[in-house]
């Protein structure tokens, strides 16, 4: 039986630059959104139809200002505690290229409290395996990267590309 379904949030990239125009509303009925807005560019003189407010729905989403902490609450910690109960747990992050996802996973190396979702679950599966001895565990873990097609098992020390069908 299946404890939770697929879900998914979003992440507005942690920057020491002023905030983006964005707004993440958690007021309305139903999901939470973010909306971004593109503003128009009036250069030239041409007439610009574009739209200029993009708004998506998701289960949470999280400003500039969440921290590595408050993510590994929320979305990491319910994949750990599902995982010790015996079934499988995805984290799998999406984005463009320099979108954060990395800083989310691994965290950053500066500051302790900078610490991703990998290093945070781990520590915790561990910490919860010391609190029981009743049991015996087996830990598997998968740490995969795709990119243009190819994939890396970011674990494996020769770090060579590799068909998606043939990594592990």
């Amino acid at each position: 039986m299946v404890k939770q379904t697929i879900q998914i949030y979003a992440r507005v990239k942690p920057s020491r630059r002023p905030a983006g125009i964005y707004s993440i509303s958690n007021e309305e009925a139903g999901a939470p959104s973010l909306e971004i807005i593109v503003p128009r560019d009036l250069a030239d003189g041409f007439v610009n139809n574009k739209r200029e407010s993009y708004k998506f729905r998701f289960q949470e989403a999280f400003d500039q200002e969440t921290k590595q902490e408050a993510i590994f609450d929320r979305i990491a910690k319910p994949v750990a505690e599902s995982v010790l109960t015996g079934y499988n747990g995805t984290i799998f992050a999406y984005g463009q290229t320099g979108s954060g996802k990395t800083f989310t996973i691994t965290g950053g190396a500066e500051r302790y409290s900078d610490r991703g979702i990998i290093p945070r679950i781990l520590s915790y599966i561990f910490e919860q395996f010391q609190k029981d001895s009743s049991k015996v565990y087996s830990v598997h873990i998968s740490y995969l990267e795709i990119y243009n097609e190819c994939g890396y098992d970011l674990l494996d020390p020769r770090h060579e590309a590799s068909k998606l069908e043939d990594l592990p």
